[in-house]
């Protein structure tokens, strides 16, 4: 049977109804070889009212995707799913409701193709292999990433780290560690080269170091272009209004 767009759209405002109504109960950890059900494990019916509540608005304010190339179709789908599974949201339904999160060039290509994706997995392959960049377009964007003014060692760690990954699964620590410094700012890279880090976590903790340097560096070299002209002696200052008395040189 053919779903048309308009029981899609009342289908999903079900799913919605629905979990605005669920009241997650805490796990019975009793051991059944016949339960197959997911039930998340919470210390008190107080904890588990606090994570139905996240759940449903997570639900509400999740990320649209438009399949613009700026956008990490992995990273989107990964956040869609971890979401809808803590709202206990079934497959067959995440299939209906991940359109209502898809738009622009991405809901025109989900309207296209959706005769071959008939359920949620089916889906998860195709837009991947839809909107994953190619190697190539991956290699690139890992090696253009640098870190922007303003921006602190471990926010352009990670981002970097998770290009790498995305260029290639199977990179070497040695080269993701020469592509993480040589995107840093120029007065990092040089402290970060002489202390040879073996691994990517031992070159964020010594990147780190080498930032909190500097800014204590830049910090004090502030303080002291502030500071009046003094003696060696701090608790004098010098009055460059007084004349200096020379002695008389007596002639024999």
């Amino acid at each position: 049977m053919v779903t048309t767009r308009l029981q899609h759209h009342q289908l999903f405002a079900q799913e919605v109804q629905r979990l605005s109504l669920i009241d997650m109960e805490p796990s019975d950890t009793s051991p059944s070889s016949h339960s197959t059900v997911y039930r998340p494990l919470f210390t008190s019916n107080m904890e588990a009212q606090f994570m139905s509540t996240l759940a449903k608005e997570q639900v509400k304010t999740l990320t649209k995707f438009s399949g613009s190339e700026s956008e990490d179709v992995t990273q989107w789908l990964k956040h869609i799913e971890e979401v809808f599974d803590r709202a206990l949201i079934q497959s067959s339904n995440k299939y209906l409701a991940i359109q209502s999160y898809l738009t622009d060039a991405a809901l025109k290509w989900f309207r296209f193709n959706k005769t071959n994706m008939l359920d949620w997995s089916s889906f998860k392959i195709a837009i991947v292999q839809a909107y994953q960049p190619s190697i190539h377009q991956a290699l690139l964007k890992m090696e253009q990433r640098t870190q922007l003014h303003g921006e602190s060692v471990m926010e352009y760690y990670y981002d970097k780290l998770n290009l790498c990954v995305q260029a290639d699964a199977n990179m070497s620590s040695s080269m993701i560690i020469h592509y993480l410094t040589k995107g840093l700012h120029d007065s990092l890279i040089a402290h970060v080269i002489r202390r040879h880090p073996a691994t990517p976590n031992e070159f964020l903790n010594i990147a780190q170091d080498e930032e909190k340097i500097l800014l204590t560096w830049k910090g004090l070299s502030s303080t002291s272009t502030n500071e009046p002209d003094r003696y060696q002696n701090e608790d004098i200052y010098m009055d460059h209004n007084v004349n200096v008395v020379k002695r008389p040189i007596n002639i024999r």
